[in-house]
């Protein structure tokens, strides 16, 4: 599933700025909105400047990118250029691996762009580097995907993981 925020951010980094011009939680047309435009417009909302997020005792980061928790969001985590957003009731469901690949695939896509395929493999890369990964957290993530269906912007939950599983044990940084 993917969050209609996500979907936001893909059509942005494709060049659709038109949609941004559409949407009512930014200040200036043609532009994706600042994370504090974002956290004001949803309301409920806390921003989290780089390298302040905890996530089970793991201090993750995105560069200079801070991280909104809003519990509104209508999946897992999203991200919107600039910064990253989690669903701290989604979040707390899942196993620490799974919470910090969320993190980090979103991370992904800050630094990859739009492509899934490259956030993943960022994600399960960054997680083996930082040892917070190993093949157990990988199962783990293969569990919590196994039943997503493919979509237009994503493989099917184990096509995802057989890919991940390459890139985990890859020495090739993508």
């Amino acid at each position: 599933m993917i969050g209609r925020l996500k979907a936001i951010l893909i059509a942005a980094c494709l060049g659709f700025l038109g949609v941004w011009a559409a949407s009512p939680i930014h200040a200036s047309a043609g532009s994706p909105p600042t994370v504090q435009e974002y956290a004001a417009h949803v309301g409920g909302a806390r921003i989290f400047q780089p390298g302040t997020l905890v996530i089970d005792g793991n201090r993750p980061y995105c560069g200079t990118r801070p991280t909104v928790l809003d519990p509104s969001l209508d999946d897992y985590g999203a991200a919107y250029p600039g910064f990253l957003i989690l669903n701290p009731r989604l979040i707390a469901r899942v196993p620490t691996a799974v919470k910090l690949w969320i993190y980090s695939h979103e991370c992904g896509h800050q630094f990859r762009g739009p492509d899934e395929e490259l956030a993943d493999c960022f994600a399960v890369q960054r997680g083996r580097r930082q040892r917070w990964l190993t093949t157990d957290g990988v199962e783990q993530i293969c569990r919590f995907i196994q039943p997503a269906k493919a979509s237009s912007m994503h493989y099917s939950g184990p096509r995802r993981c057989e890919l991940m599983r390459k890139c985990f044990g890859s020495q090739r940084v993508r």
